[in-house]
């Protein structure tokens, strides 16, 4: 089983995985500001969710940190995995940022060729 860490800066990528893979994406988020990431897309057959977790950068009021959101590849296929920064309670709300990567699992493992998504 490997890892695929992702960042901001991964956003419009295309990476292969293997079954069993786990992909990681961390992206900066202020909680107290009342944004935070959200799933917004992916196909759990090929890539599915299995965990969510903050690490604070600075406590308090304003405090940053770094939203980790973990899924295992489950199958083979192609999926866009989408996450969206927003407050969950306003419906409609358009999204203050957007982070999207598109995951192909195959039967072999591979390594990260970062080949842009179009």
């Amino acid at each position: 089983m490997a890892r695929l860490d992702l960042t901001e800066a991964d956003g419009g990528r295309s990476y292969p995985a293997a079954p069993g893979d786990l992909v990681v994406v961390q992206l900066p988020e202020t909680p107290s500001s009342g944004y935070r990431w959200h799933l917004d897309a992916v196909d759990p057959a090929v890539l599915a969710p299995s965990g969510d977790s903050f690490r604070p950068q600075r406590e308090g009021l304003g405090g940053t940190g770094t939203r980790q959101l973990r899924f295992t590849a489950t199958g083979a296929g192609r999926t866009g995995l989408r996450l969206v920064l927003l407050r969950g309670w306003t419906p409609g709300e358009n999204p203050a940022r957007r982070f999207e990567v598109t995951v192909h699992v195959t039967g072999g493992g591979g390594m990260v060729t970062g080949e842009t998504v179009s």
